[in-house]
C-alpha cells in the first residue's frame, strides 16, 4: 500500500479532534483506563508499493512560505478529546506507523477518514494495516482495528490526481464485536466544500510516539485546494482531519512543500460521492 508522501519508508508495506471542538462531536467513550492497552504482534512485513515517498518527490507548494511566524504545534494533554484520532500501522504496534486516520461518522459506525497516498483502494482483509486510536508511546488505549476495504475516488487511484487524494477505511469489529465508533466516538465529515476557516489538526510525525495538534486559519488557494500553515508537520501527519471550530472534517492533510506548510482537498462533491459510496458498501452495525 502507499506511503505518505511526508515519510521516507524502506522495506515495510505502506498500510483530532480539535481540542476546543469536541463538545459538536459524537460522545466519546468511556476513559482509557476500562479499555486494557493492547499491543499487536507484527507481521512478516513485505516492500512498500505505490507512489513514492512525499519525501522523494515533493509536491508543488501552491503559494509561497508566510512571512509570519508560524503557530506552533504542542503535544495534547493525556486524556484529551481525541480518542477517535490516531495512527496507521503496517503491521501492529510493533511496526512503524506511517499516516494518520480518523473515525467519522457512518451508518455502519466502522469508517475512518485519511488521505488517499496513505492507502490503496480495495479489500485489505488479506492485509495487515491496523488503526490505533488515540495511540501514544507504544500503547493503544483503544486498541486496534483491522482494515477491512479502502475506497478512493477513480480519479486518484487511478490517476494521482492531487485534487482527490483521499480516502475511507472500513474497519473490521473488535474482538468482543464492537465498532469503532462505539468505542471512540466519531467526528462529522463536512462535504459543503468549506475553507479558510479555522482548523485544528491533530497528526502522529512517524520519527515520534506521541501526536502533535496546531490551530491556525486555512487559507483558500483555489477552487480544490486549501492551505495550513502551522509549524512541525512532518512525515506521519497525512491523512490528518482538519475539524472546524463547529467539530465538524472540512480537510485532510494531503501534502505541502514543507513541514510548516501543509495542504488539503476542499472536500466538496468528490468527497460526498466518495463518502456515500464507501457507506453504502459497509455493512450495517
Amino acid at each position: 500500500m502507499p506511503v505518505d508522501k511526508r515519510t521516507v519508508v524502506t522495506a515495510v508495506l505502506c498500510a483530532v479532534a480539535a481540542l476546543g471542538a469536541s463538545a459538536a462531536v459524537a460522545k466519546l467513550a468511556p476513559p482509557p483506563e476500562v479499555v486494557p492497552p493492547v499491543r499487536a504482534e507484527a507481521a512478516p512485513s513485505a516492500s512498500p508499493t505505490g507512489p513514492s515517498s512525499r519525501s522523494h518527490v515533493a509536491k508543488p507548494q501552491l503559494s509561497p512560505a508566510p512571512g509570519a511566524t508560524l503557530p506552533p504545534a504542542v503535544t495534547p494533554q493525556p486524556g484529551g478529546p481525541a480518542a477517535f484520532t490516531g495512527a496507521l500501522f503496517t503491521n501492529g504496534l510493533d511496526s512503524d506507523h506511517f499516516c494518520t486516520a480518523t473515525v467519522v461518522t457512518s451508518p455502519g459506525r466502522n469508517m475512518i477518514i485519511t488521505a488517499g497516498h496513505c492507502l490503496l483502494e480495495g479489500d485489505q482483509r488479506d492485509g495487515s494495516a491496523v488503526f490505533a486510536p488515540a495511540y501514544a508511546n507504544g500503547v493503544a488505549p483503544y486498541g486496534t482495528w483491522k482494515i477491512e476495504e479502502v475506497f478512493e475516488d477513480d480519479r486518484w487511484a487511478e490517476g494521482t490526481d492531487d485534487d482527490y487524494d483521499l480516502a475511507f477505511a472500513r474497519l473490521a469489529p473488535d474482538a468482543k464485536g464492537r465498532t469503532i465508533e462505539d468505542v471512540t466516538g466519531a467526528a462529522v465529515l463536512d462535504t459543503s466544500g468549506r475553507a479558510g476557516e479555522r482548523v485544528t489538526v491533530t497528526g502522529y510525525p512517524a520519527d515520534r510516539g506521541i501526536p502533535r495538534t496546531c490551530t491556525s486559519v486555512a487559507v483558500r488557494e483555489s477552487a480544490t485546494q486549501q492551505r495550513f500553515d502551522c509549524a512541525d508537520f512532518p512525515g506521519g501527519t497525512s491523512g490528518s482531519a482538519w475539524i472546524a471550530g463547529d467539530g465538524k472534517i472540512i480537510g485532510i492533510l494531503t501534502g505541502g512543500d514543507t513541514d510548516d506548510v501543509s495542504t488539503s482537498t476542499v472536500l466538496g462533491e468528490y468527497a460526498a460521492s466518495l463518502y456515500a459510496k464507501a457507506t453504502a458498501k459497509a455493512p450495517p452495525a
